[in-house]
């Protein structure tokens, strides 16, 4: 079977779980389909995801805390919440509203470090819009800045079982072991606030591992016989939608985004 396949690697990365709000913002340990959504829609330009068969694995060889802070000017209940700042004159443009300083609410991030995410698709104009992308790729925040390696075809086998890693599956579907947690499966845009859909309970299977070789190349960088995973893998039996890549050793399970 052929397919086409993207290699993008990124220095940080980081996914939110939605709707937690502490001074800890823990990252999910693989992306989300509102990111893998994101990505397409940033290479193609389109927000039409209905039929798009896809496929993925993500790696990532370390995480870390970083502090991060949220400026905050806001009226609540009539009442303005921050600083008064008589500024000067020529300091007036750094002020966000009226003579008032903001209120900062610093919080600690967790960032994955070195991260490497191939992708499968189906479609080749999919795939090929990754070459030249009409909006910068990220892989999380704004500053997760993601670069496209290789998009190439390549041709697939059919196998009767896989061992899964570093992706995230919808649970009613694909009930397996892992950390479940509920997500969108998708966004609606055409409100002036962004609204979550589809929302469900997912699988996370964490990529998270380390090169077993010194890496040379960007073959040996993608290539999962040259990495060790540190937790245990899910078996995944054929429904007639799993396909193995043999030039990066890399499984392939074949879905959409059901929207």
């Amino acid at each position: 079977m052929k397919l086409y396949r993207v290699l993008i690697s990124s220095v940080t990365s980081s996914f939110r779980y939605p709707n937690m709000m502490s001074s800890h913002q823990l990252s999910i340990k693989a992306v989300p389909y509102t990111t893998i959504q994101g990505l397409i829609g940033s290479a193609s330009g389109s927000t039409d995801m209905k039929g798009i068969k896809f496929s993925y694995l993500f790696r990532y060889e370390s995480s870390f805390f970083d502090i991060e802070t949220i400026y905050k000017v806001v009226t609540k209940k009539g009442k303005i919440q921050g600083y008064s700042y008589d500024a000067k004159k020529e300091a007036l443009r750094y002020l966000a509203q009226d003579g008032l300083f903001p209120t900062t609410a610093p919080f600690n991030r967790e960032i994955l470090y070195q991260t490497y995410l191939t992708l499968y698709f189906v479609d080749k104009k999919i795939a090929d819009s990754f070459k030249s992308p009409i909006f910068q790729l990220l892989l999380g925040r704004s500053s997760d800045l993601a670069k496209v390696e290789e998009v190439k075809e390549i041709e697939v086998n059919v196998i009767d079982n896989i061992q899964l890693h570093g992706t995230i599956l919808p649970f009613n579907q694909y009930k397996m072991a892992g950390e479940i947690y509920t997500m969108p499966t998708s966004f609606e845009y055409l409100n002036p606030v962004r609204q979550a859909t589809g929302i469900q309970p997912f699988v996370i299977l964490d990529g998270k591992g380390n090169f077993t070789i010194p890496i040379k190349t960007k073959y040996e960088k993608f290539d999962l016989k040259n990495w060790k995973f540190e937790k245990v893998a899910n078996e995944y039996i054929s429904k007639g939608d799993i396909f193995f890549d043999d030039e990066l050793n890399t499984p392939i399970l074949l879905r959409d985004f059901g929207c």
